[in-house]
């Protein structure tokens, strides 16, 4: 369901159209001067609809408010259209911004622009320019993309994330060992998988025991786009530093690990 338009945005539309159906009856009568053709102000106005003390002030020079107001706003449409795509693509990558970002955005462009570091625009004008450039830009309830996680992997969205990870790898130049991945998994001490192990012909079932111990550990490993690997860290969970982790027989990749003290209250 379409969002109902507000009432600033009713009165701009209608003062849009208004200042085109004005532009129109001048370009109208300018041309009809031109041509030595007879037609009055009056009879110009009537014809396109506008105040006929308008147009006139029109023909005298005077320049419209929507005019007048462009002169006054602290960014122009080129900056704010810059502002704009901005906006849009970081929404585009998952990571949309919020008025109070957008307002620190726009206070450190005009404060360049001024050179003045104490200027700050308001709340309410950031409403008002978001307003402006609605017909681009809307507010939403964030959605947390963990939510969406299970409809998302599809072949479309698949395409389009890989899309746009090319188009930024390409602007950026960014070269491929500079582009790193990682993952994290966890692994259970004294929890092994299924093995295949021997056990009396005719029985459905072969228990193994294993260790009923619920301790884990955290791998982070890390490659680049290169082809280049770092050990993986681990992380461990508990109070003390096991001496034996640092010893060459027991990391021989040198992995680093961290220690996550935990702290039982009673």
């Amino acid at each position: 369901m379409p969002r109902a338009k507000t009432i600033t945005v009713r009165k701009r539309e209608a003062s849009k159209a208004n200042e085109a159906s004005l532009q129109r009856a001048l370009a109208a009568y300018q041309e009809a001067l031109a041509s030595n053709e007879v037609l009055s102000v009056r009879e110009a106005a009537r014809r396109f609809n506008v105040p006929k003390t308008s147009l006139q002030e029109r023909i005298n020079g005077r320049r419209s408010i929507l005019e007048s107001n462009a002169e006054r706003s602290w960014l122009d449409d080129t900056e704010s259209k810059v502002i704009v795509d901005e906006l849009i693509r970081s929404a585009a990558q998952g990571f949309p911004d919020t008025k109070h970002h957008l307002r620190r955005r726009v206070n450190a462009v005009i404060q360049d622009k001024l050179g003045d570091p104490s200027f700050h625009v308001g709340e309410k004008w950031v409403d008002r320019w978001l307003e402006k450039w609605g017909k681009w830009l809307s507010t939403y309830w964030s959605t947390s993309l963990y939510t969406v996680r299970a409809k998302a992997l599809n072949p479309e969205v698949i395409e389009d994330y890989f899309q746009k990870v090319q188009e930024t790898i390409s602007k950026y130049k960014i070269d491929p060992d500079c582009l790193w991945t990682m993952d994290e998994s966890s692994f259970i001490f004294g929890h092994a998988c299924k093995t295949r192990v021997i056990g009396q012909a005719g029985n459905r079932v072969q228990h193994s025991q294993r260790d009923g111990r619920r301790e884990s550990a955290t791998i982070i490993p890390l490659i680049s786009a290169a082809g280049a690997c770092m050990p993986p860290c681990v992380i461990f969970k508990g109070q003390k530093l096991n001496s034996l982790w640092s010893e060459p027989e027991n990391n021989p990749l040198e992995c680093p690990y961290v220690l996550i003290l935990c702290i039982e209250h009673h």
